[in-house]
């Protein structure tokens, strides 16, 4: 099985051919005995498409399939994944890749590479780290640190709580420049249950999302948990409220369903390609 993205420029997974990209690497009737990512077309891989190509050959090749990853022919658009971890990662868990010729080219802009995580300890640990990185960086505004850091600690304390992931999750922060301006982006993946699963384990909330699209319509609001704790439930909505303010976003991706909350609107959950697990990608302007 051969999956790629359809343009040049890979953002996320949602753009990927869904008879390919839809059979999912966590159900225990996957059978594929070879998986290829082929990224060799693309000219830009941005950061939450780069997760996918980590979740899904990681979950795949637990799975038994033989698992290799295409590296884009693009020289700038592999030293980005280089510098990402991406291909390191891949390579220590048995997944096939060849980086032949491919620099290492530091990034100052990465404040904090693709990492993986498992427990609460690991997040308060990692986001320390980022808040002191961004710190010394001099990367954007210093009074943007603190939140840069909270809201990937909620990301990844969500992901470690909930998401029963037999990968762990992974994350990482980077300074990024776009043509609308400069911007802090927080990504976080697991390979875990999805919000829906989640969220079913409330009696109360089963029959609130028969659907992946439900069900992150759902999380993003106020004492919603799948714990039926009535003090849990507001990580995930104080990030959203967060990413409501002047120039922000947050887009989720649990499985076939998909939402966008920014600014400018937030839009109706929707149907999309398969994300095998949970992705939470931040974005925070400068």
């Amino acid at each position: 099985m051969r999956i790629g993205p359809r343009e040049r420029d890979f953002r996320n997974a949602g753009e990927l051919d869904p008879r390919a990209a839809g059979q999912d690497p966590r159900d225990n009737r996957f059978r594929e005995g070879v998986v290829e990512l082929d990224l060799r077309r693309c000219a830009f891989v941005r950061p939450a498409a780069a997760l996918w190509c980590l979740i899904y050959p990681l979950l795949a090749k637990r799975k038994g399939a033989d698992c290799t990853l295409l590296v884009p022919t693009d020289a700038a658009a592999s030293e980005y994944l280089k510098s990402l971890r991406l291909f390191d990662l891949l390579h220590d868990a048995g997944v096939q890749v060849d980086t032949r010729g491919i620099r290492h080219r530091p990034a100052p802009q990465l404040v904090l590479p693709l990492t993986r995580f498992d427990r609460q300890g690991d997040v308060e640990r990692i986001a320390n780290d980022v808040l002191d990185r961004l710190s010394e960086s001099g990367l954007g505004a210093a009074n943007l640190h603190p939140l840069v850091s909270e809201v990937f600690a909620e990301l990844a304390l969500n992901a470690v709580e909930h998401s029963e992931s037999p990968i762990g999750a992974f994350g990482f922060v980077q300074f990024y420049e776009f043509r609308e301006g400069q911007r802090f982006l927080c990504g976080v993946a697991d390979g875990g249950i999805g919000i829906r699963a989640s969220l079913e384990r409330n009696p109360a909330l089963r029959s609130r999302v028969p659907y992946d699209w439900a069900a992150i319509e759902l999380a993003v609001r106020e004492r919603v948990t799948g714990t039926g704790d009535k003090t849990r439930g507001i990580g995930l909505y104080g990030v959203a409220e967060d990413m409501r303010k002047p120039g922000g976003q947050l887009i989720l991706h649990s499985g076939i369903g998909s939402l966008m909350i920014s600014e400018e609107m937030e839009t109706e959950a929707k149907r999309t390609t398969l994300f095998p697990g949970t992705l939470a990608y931040a974005s925070i302007p400068t």
